[in-house]
């Protein structure tokens, strides 16, 4: 589980015009829909200063940001040499302390701001993932100079940590130490050649589901707020998670033309958002069907792919109500519509990760007997399977017949 969304600090609630500036500055229209996405933003306020003047300064970024493409070192250098925001009146315009903090705050508002926080922060080896991402792609030793020196959509796209139709997965599961003992995460980008030509290029989603990864592919769901590690699979010790994007209604309106102009294209939000219905609303029901689900409790125990997406869904949403404070039910709304073929068209930028899925669920062999009941992904296997434990259970009942009847005809038989 990412820990942007459990480790949030106690908020105090900020004005209510500072709010819609800021959801104005963002391309938020809807401040109803659009309010788990703000409580995420000021979530990401570090505690130090005052929340309305970090949500000034973030107002402030936001605005310089969506304006001419400026290098990213520029604007903290402005910031660094003057009074402009009051957000950093504890330090002395030029100091090495303001520059940190200055540096700090920036990254944290950008990457909060991009849907990537945890890449702009510097990990415990003092490197920050998003500058690590785009020197490896340039083929250049660590530096954050050559990298802020970049205009903020420059550096995303040439870092390669957003999904792209060119992510390098060979194993499927790339793994490499965290900073955290015995903490194991994927690379979520490739850093070498294109995967080439896929053998398929279109899936249904009955065949690649959520459903499907978790009973036959061992897979659990992990939500996220770091949009670049949608959909990417992921290890935690023995465990293997899926990892999905929590707050799409980040991605709603005039925000998602807002990001786009950043760097995170409007083909991707588009995938994103059609990716939540493929995995958890794969298959229409039959009218028949659609009659017997009025019954009380019918889809609580009914084994279709429907019910049983269904029943996942409420898992889900319900376990990530109780859990985070930033629940978005914009993540009900798009689960719930029709589900769209996966298809390497309508999925270019997220397609080697879906890719990777359906390597891994295929690659996975059953565990216990219940799984290997229900996998019927090799259909000779699984009949085989199915016809040889009839036949077991059938000649079970004939001996069992055989030893009954074999036992009467040695008890006495009254009046013999």
């Amino acid at each position: 589980m990412s820990v942007e969304l459990t480790d949030l600090i106690p908020i105090a609630p900020a004005n209510d015009d500072l709010r819609l500036t800021l959801a104005s500055a963002l391309g938020l229209s809807d401040n109803v829909a659009a309010k788990p996405h703000l409580q995420y933003i000021e979530s990401s306020w570090p505690g130090r200063g005052e929340l309305h003047d970090f949500l000034r300064l973030f107002i402030d970024v936001v605005d310089h940001f969506r304006g001419p493409k400026p290098p990213i070192q520029q604007y903290i250098d402005r910031l660094v040499s003057s009074h402009e925001h009051s957000y950093f009146s504890d330090t002395i315009p030029g100091s090495s302390l303001r520059t940190t903090r200055v540096t700090e705050a920036v990254l944290i508002i950008l990457g909060t701001w991009m849907l990537m926080q945890p890449y702009f922060i510097l990990t415990r080896h003092d490197q920050r993932r998003v500058v690590f991402a785009y020197c490896a792609k340039q083929g250049r030793e660590y530096s954050e100079a050559e990298a802020f020196a970049q205009p903020l959509p420059k550096l995303l796209s040439q870092s390669g940590l957003l999904p792209n139709a060119y992510e390098l997965n060979e194993s499927g599961l790339n793994s490499v130490q965290n900073s955290s003992v015995a903490e194991i995460i994927t690379e979520p980008f490739g850093l070498h050649d294109s995967m080439g030509l896929l053998e398929s290029l279109s899936l249904s989603p009955k065949r690649l589901n959520a459903v499907l990864l978790s009973r036959l592919g061992g897979v659990r769901v992990t939500w996220t707020t770091n949009i670049s590690r949608h959909l990417l699979l992921s290890k935690h010790g023995e465990r293997t998670y899926l990892e999905l994007f929590a707050l799409p209604c980040a991605l709603q309106g005039d925000a998602g033309s807002v990001l786009s102009a950043m760097g995170i294209s409007m083909d991707l939000i588009d995938e994103i958002e059609c990716s939540y219905a493929t995995l958890f609303n794969p298959s229409r029901p039959s009218n028949f069907h659609k009659r017997l689900t009025k019954l009380k409790g019918f889809c609580h125990w009914c084994w279709c792919l429907h019910c049983a997406s269904y029943r996942l869904r409420r898992q889900l949403l319900g376990t990530l109500k109780l859990s985070h404070l930033n629940y978005d039910p914009t993540l009900e709304t798009l689960m719930e519509r029709d589900a769209a073929e996966w298809d390497q068209t309508e999925f270019k930028q997220l397609w080697p990760r879906i890719s990777t899925l359906y390597s891994h669920m295929q690659q996975t062999k059953p565990w216990s007997f219940w799984v290997l009941f229900r996998d019927s992904r090799d259909t000779v296997q699984y009949w085989t399977f199915l016809f040889g434990t009839v036949i077991l259970l059938l000649t079970v009942i004939q001996v069992i017949l055989s030893a009954a009847q074999v036992a009467s005809a040695f008890v006495p038989q009254p009046g013999g």
